[in-house]
C-alpha cells in the first residue's frame, strides 16, 4: 500500500508538458478555499423571492403591515456532522438584498468540518431585508454542504492520489457549476465544468469523450483529432472504448506514431464490467514496457469510499480518480433556521443555547 501510494507522488505532474495545468497543483484544502472570491450568479427570481417558500411572503406582508421590523439574529445549525460549504454563495445572495452597515453575516470557514447542531452561520440585520431569503440559505447550505461532504470522503479515502468531479451529468444545470465549486470545496482537486472551475479557481477537468471515440471510430483516431484541436497547454488523457480490449487499445494510442498522449481514462471493461486492480496493473505493466512509463491512469465511473479504499490497498496504479455520481448523487444536508435575538433580546430556546461559536468569522 504505502509503496503504491510512493509510486502515485513519484509520478510527479499529470501532465508534464503543461505543468501550470497540472493535477498534482491542485489538491485544494479549506486553507487554500480562504483566499477565494468566487463570482457566484444570484438569480432575479431568488431576489425576487419566487423560490421562497410562500409562508415567508406572508410573513413579510404581515410585519409590513403591523409596522414591525426589528433587528434580528438567525443561527442556521446542520443536522449532522458535515463539510460546510454555501457560506459564499450565501454571501453573494445577501449582498445583494441588504444594506451596507446595517447587516451582519458570520459563518465557519468555507471548507471547515462542522458538529452536529455546531452554530455555523448567522445573520444579523433587520428581518424585512434578509427574512425572505430564509429558504434560499438553507438550501444553498444543504446542497453545497452535501456536496462537499461526500467530495471529503472520497478525498480522505484517496489520500495522495488526485480526485477529479466529473458528475455533471447527473445533476440539474443550473446547479452544475455550484457542484463543482463545491466539490473542490471537498477537497477534489477540480471540476469538468467551465463555470465550476472558474468559481473554483482551478481549471476544468476533462479527457477525450466517450463521444468523439465513437464519432471518429476509435480511440486511436479520436486522440489525433483531439491533440490537433485542442490548445497544447490542455492534458492529452485519451480515452479508451469499453467494449474493446482495454489494453490493446491503450498500447495502439500510446504507439500511434505521432500521438501526444498524458494519460489514458479506463471507465468500464467489456461487458460493462467495474475496472478491476488486475486491469489497472496491466494497462500499467504494458505501459511501463513501451517506454510509457510518464503516461498516467485515470479511473472513472461511480465511486465510493470504500472501492478507493479497496483499490488502493490492493495496490492499483491509480494515478487519478474521476468520480461520475457519487459526489453529484449525495444527499442535502438540512440546516436548521433558529432566531436568537430579537432588537438585541434573547428569545427563549427549546433547549439549552450554545455559547457564541468562536469559529464564526464575519463575511459581510
Amino acid at each position: 500500500m504505502e509503496a503504491q501510494r510512493g509510486r502515485i507522488r513519484q509520478a510527479g505532474v499529470l501532465n508534464r508538458r503543461a505543468a501550470p495545468h497540472s493535477i498534482r497543483a491542485l489538491n485544494p484544502t479549506a486553507q487554500a478555499m480562504q483566499g477565494r472570491n468566487p463570482t457566484f450568479e444570484v438569480r432575479p427570481s431568488v431576489i425576487t423571492g419566487d423560490t421562497a417558500d410562500v409562508y415567508l411572503h406572508r410573513t413579510q406582508r404581515i410585519i409590513r403591515s403591523e409596522g414591525l421590523n426589528p433587528t434580528v439574529a438567525m443561527q442556521f445549525t446542520a443536522t449532522r456532522g458535515a463539510v460546510l460549504s454555501g457560506s459564499l454563495e450565501v454571501k453573494a445572495i445577501l449582498g445583494k438584498v441588504t444594506s451596507e452597515g446595517n447587516r451582519e453575516l458570520w459563518a465557519v470557514e468555507e471548507g471547515g468540518r462542522i458538529a452536529e447542531n455546531e452554530v455555523c452561520l448567522e445573520i444579523k440585520a433587520p428581518y424585512s431585508s434578509f427574512g425572505l431569503y430564509e429558504t434560499a440559505v438553507c438550501g444553498t447550505l444543504a446542497h453545497q454542504s452535501g456536496w462537499a461532504t461526500a467530495a471529503r470522503e472520497l478525498v480522505d479515502c484517496a489520500g495522495s492520489v488526485p480526485v477529479v468531479s466529473v458528475g455533471a451529468h447527473n445533476v440539474h444545470p443550473s446547479v452544475a457549476a455550484v457542484m463543482d465549486y463545491a466539490a473542490t470545496v471537498g477537497g477534489c482537486a477540480s471540476g469538468s465544468t467551465v463555470l465550476g472551475a472558474r468559481l473554483a479557481g482551478t481549471p476544468p477537468v476533462a479527457t477525450v469523450s466517450g463521444a468523439l471515440v465513437q464519432l471518429m471510430g476509435d480511440a486511436v483516431r479520436a486522440a489525433r483529432a483531439f491533440d490537433r484541436a485542442v490548445a497544447p497547454d490542455v492534458q492529452r488523457i485519451a480515452y479508451v472504448d469499453p467494449r474493446k480490449d482495454v489494453v490493446a487499445q491503450v498500447e495502439a494510442v500510446v504507439r500511434a506514431p505521432g500521438n501526444h498522449v498524458d494519460g489514458v481514462r479506463i471507465a468500464r471493461t467489456p461487458g460493462g464490467k467495474p475496472v478491476s486492480t488486475a486491469d489497472v496493473r496491466q494497462v500499467r505493466t504494458r505501459l511501463d514496457e513501451l517506454g510509457a512509463r510518464n503516461v498516467t491512469i485515470v479511473l472513472s465511473g461511480r465511486l465510493t469510499p470504500e472501492r478507493i479504499s479497496l483499490m488502493l490497498d490492493e495496490g492499483a496504479p491509480v494515478d487519478v480518480f474521476h468520480d461520475v455520481g457519487y459526489i453529484a448523487s449525495a444527499s442535502p444536508i438540512a440546516f436548521m433556521p433558529n432566531i436568537r435575538s430579537i432588537s438585541d433580546r434573547e428569545v427563549p430556546q427549546e433547549t439549552e443555547p450554545l455559547p457564541p461559536n468562536p469559529r464564526l468569522r464575519r463575511l459581510l
